[in-house]
């Protein structure tokens, strides 16, 4: 059985918590003490030297960063009967996932994402400019959104899973979800996902 290390209001966790979830997979999940920074740690900085979480051991595979996580979920779990296709072998498909997977890790990132920390945990940073970044981002996702029901290809990956967690956080960093019609309805397909796992802060 996996083990995933983590945290419980972690939107990158959660993307993992999430896709196993849908997926069916059973795993161990090990919160880490962040407050004593067990992630910090020897043992921990062994898993991954980064020092950051989520990390996914698979028997010998250690896995960390939650993109990479999501895209070894998707092609080493995904069941052959399953109707989604979270990472496709088609080469424009996977292209057009992979650039929502940097959209997470970057755009979403340094704004939404670092907006909330400042918010809710007290992290140091600048928040108007991380709000003013991520009214951007909203703008721009609202209006992908507008003609497609998801990220990219207009089906349902691991695109969706990666971006939805920060995105709907984000009022907890002070941003406002009213306005972003679009981005509303995406969340409730998503929520209406077989098998689909809530967390802290999220409907």
């Amino acid at each position: 059985m996996m083990d995933l290390y983590g945290h419980d209001i972690s939107g990158n966790t959660y993307k993992a918590k999430l896709l196993m979830s849908i997926l069916g997979v059973e795993y161990n999940y090990i919160q880490l003490d962040v407050m004593n920074k067990a992630h910090k740690k020897v043992d921990y900085l062994k898993l991954n030297p980064r020092g950051e979480f989520p990390v996914l051991v698979d028997g010998d595979e250690v896995i960390w960063d939650s993109q990479a996580i999501l895209i070894y979920l998707a092609r080493q779990y995904q069941p052959g009967n399953s109707q989604y296709d979270w990472y496709p072998d088609n080469a424009a498909e996977m292209a057009q996932i992979s650039q929502w997977l940097m959209v997470a890790n970057n755009e979403i990132f340094h704004s939404l994402a670092k907006a909330r920390v400042i918010v809710k945990l007290g992290f140091e940073g600048d928040l108007a400019a991380c709000q003013e970044k991520g009214q951007q981002l909203l703008q721009w996702l609202n209006e992908h959104l507008e003609d497609n029901d998801w990220l990219a290809n207009n089906k349902l990956s691991i695109a969706d899973i990666s971006c939805y967690p920060y995105v709907a956080l984000c009022e907890e960093g002070g941003l406002d979800l009213k306005p972003y019609e679009n981005i509303q309805q995406w969340f409730k397909r998503i929520a209406a996902i077989k098998n689909y796992v809530t967390m802290p802060g999220l409907f």
